[in-house]
């Protein structure tokens, strides 16, 4: 047996290397999503087909595509689309469920940020405080 005072600083050293290595894995996984969060957010076009996304050769009744806050509709005459829609300009937005998806989307993006840039305080801070705020600011 290992006296007690021993046993507790390898505890403590492998406290601290296991936090840490979580830290990392945390901002290493928050980095990955605020990736796919930005791309969500700026991608304007998700869905839809017509001479943009599937190619000139193929020809549907009626093109268009939508995304988060961004739509284009085709009049089923000309290639030519009509689009609509901006996240500036909520009135322009199709629906209820388009404005609140997009308002949370936007938030979302945001505090992934913040937390990316709270992540600095890494620096300057204790370990513990940061954790704190940032998991607050992710939960």
């Amino acid at each position: 047996m290992l006296p007690a005072q021993e046993a507790a600083k390898i505890y403590h050293t492998h406290y601290v290397r296991n936090s840490r290595a979580i830290g990392v894995l945390w901002a290493i996984f928050t980095i990955c999503f605020a990736i796919v969060n930005v791309v969500c957010f700026i991608q304007p076009y998700w869905i839809g087909d017509g001479p943009y996304w599937i190619g000139d050769g193929v020809d549907t009744p009626q093109a268009g595509y939508f995304g988060l806050f961004h739509y284009c509709i085709g009049n089923g005459f000309s290639r030519e689309l009509t689009c609509r829609g901006s996240f500036t300009d909520f009135s322009s937005l199709p629906s209820g469920a388009f404005k609140a998806a997009s308002f949370f989307i936007g938030l979302s993006m945001m505090l992934i940020i913040a937390c990316i840039v709270c992540f600095i305080l890494f620096f300057f801070c204790n370990t513990a405080t940061v954790y704190k705020i940032c998991a607050w600011m992710q939960l």
